[in-house]
């Protein structure tokens, strides 16, 4: 592309972002994408792990109804977010489902069916992150954010995950902190 259509993109709010989102707790994460739904005329070019736990979305920010629609739509469970007061999302930027794959320093642990998406409240970018399955939990919540509760599995045996999301007030809103149970 040239740089005349970049700069007519740009004008347009047409540009690609590396949109991060680390696990704290976590050495390592992974996710394989199986579906998305992303605002029409925005880039996407996937989700790509950043080397330790964070991963990244290769997407745009523009957000719309059919995306909030698309994510509200999944499966789920109890619906996380790491910075607003709304029960669950009316537009977002993008939404992303696939598989998690999270690793503490004791082998890879597999979330299955787990949905991702951004969106904005004012100039900030907000996570939200569900999967089926997930209940809401108050299990080590230091913050005044929200926590969820996720089975999933290490080493074909069933391990259990507490994501947690800190205050609405602190501006890191791009971190969940994640605390394993082992049964």
């Amino acid at each position: 592309m040239s740089d005349t259509s970049d700069g007519l993109r740009s004008q347009l709010g047409v540009k690609e972002h590396s949109n991060n989102l680390t696990f704290s707790g976590m050495k390592h994460a992974d996710f394989s994408l199986q579906s998305y739904s992303i605002t029409s005329g925005q880039p996407f070019d996937g989700v790509r792990s950043q080397g330790g736990a964070t991963i990244s979305v290769l997407a745009g920010r523009k957000h719309s109804k059919p995306v909030g629609d698309w994510y509200n739509a999944q499966p789920a469970g109890a619906k996380l977010h790491t910075h607003t007061e709304l029960n669950a999302p009316d537009e977002l930027n993008f939404a992303i489902r696939g598989t998690l794959t999270l690793d503490d320093g004791n082998g890879p642990i597999v979330c299955q069916d787990v949905v991702i998406a951004q969106g904005c409240w004012g100039s900030v970018n907000y996570w939200w992150f569900t999967a089926p399955g997930m209940v809401e939990s108050d299990e080590d919540v230091r913050y005044a954010g929200q926590a969820g509760t996720l089975q999933c599995s290490q080493r074909g045996r069933p391990i259990r995950l507490h994501f947690i999301t800190e205050s609405v007030d602190n501006p890191n809103c791009d971190t969940i902190i994640v605390k394993v149970t082992y049964s």
